[in-house]
């Protein structure tokens, strides 16, 4: 046998072991040959080849009382420079983030009504985007976020969207809307209400009841 012969033959039974590590092999005699047939067949690998997703622990929700619709309001005013009026509920407690945004809740903050549900205003008028790029740029927002998981989104359009996602052990249900000034397309105002499923019928009651009410000139 030549050189070039003994290569080839060399690097033939290495192709053919490297394949057979692989995906493994189906041995076959041929009596009347004497020829051995080796077939590839998939072996089952014994560690999983990509990573698989962790559980997520979902704690149960509050003790805390239901959201209810049609609850009593009254007209309240938020911000200075660039005021807006709309209806809240009778007696909720407005907390201002910034200068910027307002969060809304039932009561005063305290232990005992994290992760209930609660309203978040929010003037986003300096991001000069439209009412769709804003529902995008939210969805992207809680894609990406760290602290949350499991997001499905169930409903989204040119100006709102509907979202579930766990987010610090409990699941959540978010439903926002962007508000423009009339004879712009910029979105000027996002209006979000957060809770528990058990909330749902009462956050789309709050939430469309401060869209209606809205005012976004009241001097």
């Amino acid at each position: 046998m030549s050189w070039r012969g003994a290569v080839l033959g060399v690097t033939t039974v290495l192709a053919v072991a490297a394949v057979g590590a692989a995906v493994g092999y189906e041995r076959s005699d041929d009596a009347t040959t004497g020829r051995v047939w080796v077939t590839p067949s998939p072996v089952v690998a014994a560690d999983p080849s990509y990573p698989r997703d962790k559980p997520v622990d979902v704690q149960d929700d509050p003790d805390y009382p239901t959201l209810e619709p049609d609850l009593k309001v009254e007209r309240r005013t938020l911000g200075d420079a660039f005021a807006i009026s709309l209806p809240l509920p009778r007696g909720w407690e407005v907390s201002p983030s910034s200068v910027s945004e307002f969060k809304i809740y039932p009561e005063q903050l305290q232990p005992d009504t994290l992760n209930t549900y609660f309203a978040r205003i929010r003037f986003v008028d300096s991001d000069h985007r439209t009412t769709q790029s804003q529902v995008d740029s939210r969805l992207t927002a809680l894609a990406t976020a760290s602290g949350i998981s499991d997001l499905q989104t169930e409903a989204s359009n040119g100006d709102s969207l509907v979202a579930t996602y766990i987010a610090d052990a409990h699941r959540r249900v978010e439903m926002d809307r962007f508000v423009t000034k009339p004879g712009s397309d910029e979105a000027y105002l996002s209006i979000a209400v957060i809770g528990r499923e058990q909330d749902r019928d009462g956050l789309g009651w709050l939430l469309d009841t401060m869209v209606r009410g809205l005012d976004l000139d009241p001097s």
